[in-house]
């Protein structure tokens, strides 16, 4: 796992009256450099989370403008009924963010949703959690300085299992985009643990889904091809100026290889696409440098969103990116924008960046698949034909049943 230096960690009580966390907090402590490490219950936790102001989210990593790896609460889920998590936070409204009163196992993509509010296309899918946060830094994320982390993985396998089986038309579970596990292994076990149960359960599949090069831990497990690893990608620079902690763009593509060699089918996603000054010779190089020694099932591409404009220029540096694209940030601060969903820069400018690399993919490999990542309708209307899929039929990198051998999901419009 990597090397962990937060400022503090904090253990909730919960975590010591089970043997299996017990020992799992033990494996994960001797990689954490930390000399402030305090024991607390709910309410010694809602004391920390309201004096440090954790509780008090809505900035991007890049707005707190610190390189530091985050505070870190180990923590584990309880499997309470909603009654019981609402008269919590009653008790604790500090808690009532990070999933710190052990909610979030699992979550629900609702295209229908995405469609009605922000007429996006998807494809509705449960995802599983197993913590909240992450140390990759990157400057664009949602995540605040605090690492929620859930040990008690053994029972979170067995309650997925138990959510899968009543949902047979799920064949793909998404695991995890609340944070990056495969930094914590393999002392964290998750990886372990999930590929494990996913390789006997027939028709279901597991998918990894990562920035990182720590896949060592993977490369001897029995997946029986019932694990997929999904890799987010992005340009050298960006991993280098935007994605701070994160592993380069060389090391990500022999991290896919590795994979690939040990027989896991392979996705990538080119996410998010950041127009930087030179961004159409960086995503040229990208996708060559990737397509030349990887070849992924599936590609998703994706541009970036999912913040305001005030919050992607205090973010991200601004010095680094297409003139063009900031002086459309400023005209919508200035014309007081109000974004619906996921999207900031308008139609047309998205539509540039997505045809320019979907063209660079399909000049190197014209027969790769490759979707768009939550678009909207016109968007699909416009470039669906250059990726040889439609809204209402298509594969991508999480639908779920998006699996090897490619089942596509209907989506109904």
């Amino acid at each position: 796992m990597y090397k962990i230096k937060p400022p503090e960690v904090i253990i909730l009580d919960r975590v010591q009256k089970d043997p299996r966390t017990r020992e799992r907090l033990g494996r994960l402590m001797e990689h954490i450099d930390c000399s402030n490490v305090v024991e607390v219950d709910y309410a010694g936790l809602a004391e920390i989370v309201q004096a440090r102001g954790w509780n008090r989210d809505g900035k991007r990593t890049g707005q707190y403008h610190t390189n530091e790896d985050p505070a870190i609460v180990f923590n584990v889920f309880r499997w309470n009924s909603q009654e019981q998590v609402a008269a919590l936070g009653e008790k604790f409204p500090a808690l009532g963010t990070h999933h710190l009163l052990g909610t979030g196992a699992w979550g629900f993509r609702d295209a229908k949703m995405l469609r009605e509010r922000q007429d996006c296309v998807c494809q509705s899918a449960y995802e599983i959690h197993c913590a909240f946060g992450c140390l990759h830094n990157c400057q664009y994320c949602h995540v605040t300085p605090l690492f929620n982390i859930m040990l008690n993985l053994e029972e979170l396998a067995e309650k997925v299992k138990e959510l899968g089986e009543s949902i047979p038309h799920q064949n793909l579970y998404k695991f995890d985009n609340a944070t990056d596990q495969i930094t914590l292994e393999p002392e964290y076990g998750a990886s372990q643990i999930m590929v494990k149960m996913f390789s006997q359960w027939a028709g279901r599949y597991l998918l990894l889904y990562t920035k990182s090069d720590n896949v060592e831990h993977l490369l001897d497990l029995d997946h029986r091809g019932h694990t997929l690893i999904c890799w987010s990608v992005v340009s050298e620079t960006v991993c280098r100026e935007i994605e701070k902690k994160t592993p380069s763009l060389e090391k990500r593509i022999r991290a896919m290889e590795l994979c690939q060699n040990a027989g896991y089918p392979v996705r990538i996603r080119f996410s998010p696409l950041i127009p930087l000054k030179s961004w159409r010779e960086e995503f040229q190089d990208t996708v060559e440098r990737v397509l030349s020694r990887v070849r992924p099932d599936v590609i998703s591409v994706d541009v970036i969103g999912w913040m305001d404009p005030e919050q992607m220029k205090d973010a991200l540096d601004m010095e680094l990116f297409d003139p063009d694209y900031v002086t459309i940030l400023d005209r919508l601060i200035e014309e007081d924008f109000q974004r619906l969903g996921k999207h900031i820069f308008p139609h047309e400018m998205r539509a540039e960046i997505l045809r320019f690399i979907i063209k660079e993919i399909k000049r190197i490999r014209p027969e790769q698949p490759v979707s768009l990542c939550v678009e909207t309708a016109e968007m699909w209307k416009e470039l669906g034909p250059l990726t040889g899929m439609k809204p209402q039929h298509y594969v991508c990198c999480c639908g779920p049943t998006s699996v090897p051998g490619h089942l596509i999901s209907e989506v109904k419009l």
